[in-house]
């Protein structure tokens, strides 16, 4: 496919980074020289440097050839004439990333799509709904939704006492009858495995599953961790986020405090969301965090915008006794320091808005992939269309065609999470996600590209 992505920021990188991997054609507009300048050497594309939203550049970058067009600017108003210009021109997928709240109220008539766009990303709801999985299911080390949320992938570091540990994943599916879970990969001592059904799970791995969400209780039982509800949770932000996370989480059981510092925003949110206790303040300030037993609180989330404010409150707040800290951060640099110093779990909205990009293309039937830490594995997500030429064919057949270490874990069947069997067949329209070593996608994506079509590199 023609791709073209407007901004190179972390978004726009980190989706080129995933489609080049899928060797689809790719031309990138970049508005900062030294940035362009660094992508085109890191990455084999087209870039061109200057506005996205000027038809010049667009049309030097192949508008007129392209099957999708990806705006990503920090600028909503680029973004949006970005997509209207492409619509010119029949793009047929032109997706925007918008931030600005006022386009998601519901007394506000604008029709995005009336101006050109097919998709919208909005950075603090994606945001939002990564750090809404951590809180739905305690100390994970790893969470990525697929299909809207209705089949979780979360990673699980194994203690002695958990229910999982010293038993195969056959053992685990006898006493567990009822419900779907894949145990997708596994991290022994850095080592990445795709475990067979005779596989002894062992204390320290940490361990990767796939399930569908109605079986979240019983996952959660097996890794030690039984259903709860009114966990206490405090959340400090600025506006936008604040307002997402409100919107989230009033939703929910929970009982919960959102430390706001500018008091007329704290003074909006209690206005708007009845159910939730509002303060006032700064949670770099430990007395204002002993004041509202930071210590019995089973989540700290720092949400504003300045990472630096997160980090700190965050860090305070796990030396005051919060039991788990989610810190959000536009640098991911320095991921493994922050972890290693007490957080958490440290989430960066620019590549949780990239991988919500990958899984909207994905639903055009591009490959999405969500990586597993550092041990060379990812989940990919395919969808098969009639041309495919593994349609009708069973799974051992294709098996015989997969790289090894590869296996089709999941088949999404009319909202339906099936465990294959080797004489299970592919169908058009089936979402099938694979486990692979990275090293193993190029050669996986052909199979499930229509036949006789081939993507220039």
């Amino acid at each position: 496919m023609r791709i073209i992505i407007v901004g190179g920021g972390v978004v726009g990188s980190a989706v080129a980074e995933q489609l080049l991997k899928d060797k689809h054609h790719l031309a990138m507009i970049e508005m900062d020289p030294e940035l362009s300048t660094q992508i085109g050497e890191k990455h084999d594309l087209q870039i061109l440097t200057g506005s996205g939203s000027s038809p010049d550049l667009l049309h030097e970058a192949g508008v007129a050839d392209a099957d999708m067009i990806l705006a990503v600017t920090p600028n909503d108003e680029v973004n949006m004439i970005v997509c209207a210009i492409a619509a010119q021109f029949n793009v047929s997928t032109r997706i925007a990333r918008i931030r600005n709240q006022v386009y998601y109220q519901k007394n506000v008539p604008v029709d995005l799509k009336a101006i050109g766009i097919t998709s919208v990303i909005h950075p603090e709801h994606v945001m939002v709904d990564h750090v809404m999985q951590y809180i739905e299911t305690p100390h994970a080390v790893e969470s990525a939704n697929f299909e809207d949320g209705k089949i979780l992938l979360r990673g699980y570091r194994i203690r002695g006492n958990m229910p999982l540990a010293g038993k195969t994943p056959r053992e685990i599916r006898e006493e567990t009858p009822h419900d779907t879970i894949l145990f997708a990969a596994i991290d022994r001592a850095g080592q990445g495995m795709i475990p067979d059904g005779n596989f002894r799970i062992e204390e320290g791995d940490i361990v990767y599953a796939l399930f569908p969400k109605e079986s979240t209780d019983t996952f959660m039982s097996l890794v030690g961790q039984g259903k709860k509800k009114n966990r206490k949770i405090i959340v400090t932000g600025d506006s936008f986020a604040m307002n997402e996370m409100a919107e989230a989480i009033s939703q929910t059981d929970h009982k919960v405090t959102m430390v706001h510092p500018n008091l007329s925003e704290a003074k909006s949110i209690a206005g708007r969301f009845g159910g939730l206790e509002v303060l006032h303040g700064d949670c770099t300030d430990a007395d204002l965090l002993r004041d509202i037993n930071i210590d019995s609180a089973s989540f700290f989330v720092a949400i504003s915008s300045q990472p630096d404010y997160n980090i700190m409150s965050a860090l305070l707040a796990k030396a005051e006794g919060a039991h788990e800290v989610i810190a959000t951060s536009t640098e991911s640099r320095h991921d493994s320091l922050f972890n290693s110093i007490g957080i958490d779990h440290v989430v960066n909205p620019r590549l949780t808005a990239a991988r919500e990009i990958l899984e909207i293309i994905a639903r055009g039937r591009i490959g999405s992939a969500v990586e597993l830490s550092n041990i060379d594995i990812e989940a990919v997500r395919f969808s098969v269309d009639i041309e495919s030429e593994i349609v009708g064919q069973p799974i051992k057949k294709i098996a015989k065609r997969l790289k090894k270490g590869s296996i089709i874990g999941v088949i999404v069947r009319d909202n339906r999470m099936i465990l294959p069997d080797g004489e299970t067949v592919i169908e058009a329209g089936d979402h099938v996600i694979v486990i692979t070593h990275t090293k193993h996608l190029d050669s996986l994506s052909k199979l499930f590209r229509k036949r006789g079509i081939f993507y220039k590199g």
